[in-house]
C-alpha cells in the first residue's frame, strides 16, 4: 500500500474521530441547556379558614367545637374571597356580632372583643336594658350569686318609714309587708370585680349594701327606681314557688293585729274606736 493511500485513510480516521467527539459535546451541551430552561415547579400555597358546623347566634361566644378547620390551595381560597389564613378567637369574652348558619364561613370581623365598641349591646338580650341596683348585702352569701345567674328581688315596704337605707330601724309595723318585686332577673355583674365589661360605679359594702347590674325590661325601670328609694331590697337565686311569696307582720309575729286604739279627747268627741 502506497504512502498516499495510508495518509488518506489516516486523515479520514482523524476527521471521523473529531466529528464524533464534537457531536458528543454538542448533544451534552444541548441536554444541559434544555434542563436549565425547564422552570422548577413552584411550591403550592395553602390557606386555612373556618366553616360553621352548627348555627352560631349573635351575642354568643364561639366554641371551638362549633366550627371546622378547612385548608385549600390559594387559588381555591381566592375563589371564595379569602387571601390569607383566617384566625378566630375562642376566648369566652369574645362575642359574635352576627348570626352565622351551619356550613357558612366564619370570619374575624364577625366577632367583637370586650374592648371594642358595641360589646355591651351584645351582652344584653334583645329588648332588655341594664340597671344598677343597690341592695342589702347582709344576707348575701359570698360567691353564691354570680354573673349569668337569675335572681328574684324581694322587697320589704312600710307605708310610714322609708326603708331604702339599710340602717333604718322600724318603730311601727303597721302596714309592713314583704313581697316579690321581680323574678327571673339575669345578673350581669356583682360588686366591682366580677366583670371587666360591666363595672358598677357604686359599692357601699361598709354600709351593708352592694350594687349589682341586672338586665330588665324597660317597662320595669320605673318600679325599680321607686323601689330602690323607698324599700329594703334583697336578692335570692330564682326559685319555683308553690304560691306567690308574700308576708305581713302578722304572719311572723304571733298575735300581732296592727290595729291602733284611738282614744278620744278629754271632751270625748271621738270616743274609742275599738
Amino acid at each position: 500500500m502506497s504512502s498516499k493511500v495510508i495518509f488518506v485513510i489516516a486523515f479520514l480516521a482523524v476527521i471521523t474521530g473529531i466529528y464524533g467527539v464534537a457531536d458528543t459535546l454538542f448533544n451534552a451541551t444541548e441536554s444541559t441547556t434544555s434542563e436549565t430552561e425547564i422552570p422548577a415547579q413552584a411550591e403550592e400555597t395553602y390557606v386555612t379558614f373556618w366553616r360553621a358546623k352548627t348555627d352560631v347566634r349573635k351575642g354568643e361566644t364561639l366554641p371551638a367545637e362549633s366550627v371546622e378547620r378547612q385548608q385549600v390551595t390559594l387559588s381555591e381560597a381566592l375563589a371564595l374571597g379569602i387571601k390569607k389564613d383566617v384566625e378566630l378567637s375562642f376566648k369566652p369574652t369574645t362575642l359574635m356580632n352576627t348570626m352565622v348558619k351551619t356550613d357558612e364561613l366564619v370570619f374575624p370581623e364577625y366577632q367583637t372583643t370586650k374592648d371594642q365598641p358595641g360589646y355591651l349591646d351584645l351582652l344584653i338580650s334583645e329588648g332588655m336594658t341594664l340597671y344598677p341596683l343597690t341592695i342589702s348585702s347582709k344576707n348575701m352569701i359570698a360567691g353564691y350569686i354570680k354573673p349569668g345567674d337569675n335572681v328574684d328581688i324581694m322587697a320589704i315596704s312600710s307605708p310610714k318609714t322609708n326603708l331604702s337605707n339599710t340602717t333604718n330601724q322600724l318603730e311601727e309595723f303597721e302596714g309592713v309587708k314583704a313581697t316579690l318585686l321581680l323574678s327571673q332577673i339575669r345578673v350581669m355583674s356583682v360588686g366591682n370585680g366580677d366583670s371587666e365589661a360591666i363595672n358598677p360605679q357604686v359599692n357601699n359594702n361598709g354600709n351593708g349594701e352592694s350594687t349589682i347590674v341586672i338586665e330588665v325590661k324597660p317597662d320595669d325601670l320605673a318600679r325599680l327606681a321607686l323601689a330602690q328609694r323607698t324599700m329594703y331590697l334583697e336578692i335570692v337565686r330564682s326559685q319555683h314557688y308553690q304560691r306567690q311569696p308574700e308576708a305581713n307582720v302578722s304572719d311572723v309575729v304571733p298575735n300581732y293585729s296592727g290595729i291602733i286604739e284611738l282614744r278620744g279627747t278629754e271632751k270625748g268627741n271621738l270616743g274609742e274606736l275599738f
